[in-house]
């Protein structure tokens, strides 16, 4: 089994290893032909039969403002009122095991939410949906987090992925477990949910585009097409899929007369958490907007400087080195993020497992590590 710190290089890597991936895509690996499709083609794209499913993450404020609009009308007209409760999940790989346990944990204590907004990037978009439908969907995440190993996940081709191939492992176990898991009964809940105005979102990163794009599952799930589920379930596998590492999702779209299929990718590559879109963000600031809202970042990592001492080999150096640039990326969105909470009245509280996250040299989806972290949540979410 590879080495937690070789195996995190192809998920840290958003720059190097998304040139990597496209210089192997451009190979004769396993993915078809793609044809050459003009930018503003792609700006106008749209999944057939999911028009309204998608947003562009760093989209128009006024489209934003619409989808907004939309879920607010869908809540007053269910009687839902008061404050807006938010919770958004971050990347973090087998660390998702903390947020599996901190919901779990938060449950016990009685004090969870009924969330209007959740949000999920990477792992978090596979916590996602059962964290969005609520406390009797808790087992079914301490089963995924504590009961899953790397087999369950990915298989490793590293030869044909070094040869031209789009990955060095493939992710048929984990699309497996993502339709036992994600089953037809779960999607039906998540569409009913969102006819109450509640919403699910999950963040892809486009490689053509270089855009994040945030698909509202509740949407697709609503969907009258054949392929609702299917699409549901491709979504939550292309936003968990490591560039490089894990094989690009083909998503087909339209646009005019085109028809041409878009590359998918672990959203972790655009953001580690997916929160207030950067435009609403601005103009809520610009016109002195004021929130009526409570949003929770469970974040599966450690936001502050760990110390290490780092081995001089050129795994540990590369895969330190693109840590910390994550890292340091993701505690510039947060200060951005406390900044808005300051200025418009959001409550907001963020939750992250600390020094614990990168201590050891587990194994890539090493169960002991999952189950230490899970319990780890868990005290944490009772706690509340």
């Amino acid at each position: 089994m590879r080495n937690r710190g070789q195996a995190m290089i192809a998920h840290l890597a958003r720059t190097v290893l998304g040139v990597v991936a496209a210089a192997a895509l451009s190979a004769c690996g396993a993915l078809p032909e793609r044809p050459q499709v003009s930018a503003d083609a792609q700006v106008g794209a749209v999944v057939p039969g999911f028009e309204n499913a998608r947003l562009w993450q760093d989209g128009r404020a006024s489209a934003w403002n619409g989808w907004r609009a939309r879920a607010a009308a869908q809540r007053a007209q269910t009687g839902s009122t008061g404050r807006l409760e938010m919770l958004a999940i971050s990347s973090g790989a087998d660390k998702g095991a903390f947020t599996a346990g901190y919901l779990g944990g938060w449950s016990e204590a009685g004090t969870r939410p009924e969330f209007d907004i959740v949000s999920g990037v990477s792992t978090g978009a596979l916590i996602a949906p059962f964290a969005f439908l609520g406390e009797e969907y808790d087992s079914r995440l301490e089963e995924l987090y504590t009961g899953i190993n790397a087999r369950m996940i990915y298989r490793m081709r590293s030869v044909q992925g070094l040869l031209g191939g789009p990955a060095l492992a493939t992710t048929e176990p984990l699309a497996e477990l993502i339709e036992r898991y994600a089953d037809t009964s779960v999607i039906d809940r998540v569409a009913q949910e969102h006819a109450r105005g509640r919403r699910l979102l999950v963040m892809t990163a486009n490689l053509d585009a270089q855009r994040g794009v945030v698909w509202d599952m509740g949407a697709i799930a609503s969907s009258d097409s054949a392929e609702r589920y299917a699409l549901f379930r491709k979504v939550l596998l292309a936003s968990a899929s490591i560039p490089g590492f894990f094989p690009p999702v083909l998503i087909d779209v339209t646009s005019g007369q085109q028809r041409f299929s878009e590359l998918h990718v672990d959203g972790g590559v655009v953001s580690s958490i997916l929160v207030i879109p950067p435009a609403v963000a601005f103009e809520d600031q610009a016109n002195g907007t004021k929130v009526d809202a409570r949003l929770t970042v469970l974040y599966n990592g450690a936001l502050g400087a760990v110390h290490k001492v780092v081995k001089p080999d050129a795994f540990s150096i590369m895969e330190r080195a693109l840590f910390t640039a994550i890292k340091q990326a993701d505690q510039g969105e947060i200060l951005i993020l406390k900044q808005y909470a300051q200025e418009t009245g959001l409550v907001l509280d963020i939750e992250s497992i600390g020094p614990e996250a990168e201590q050891g040299d587990q194994d890539l989806f090493d169960q002991d590590f999952m189950n230490r972290l899970y319990r780890r949540g868990r005290e944490r979410g009772l706690a509340r």
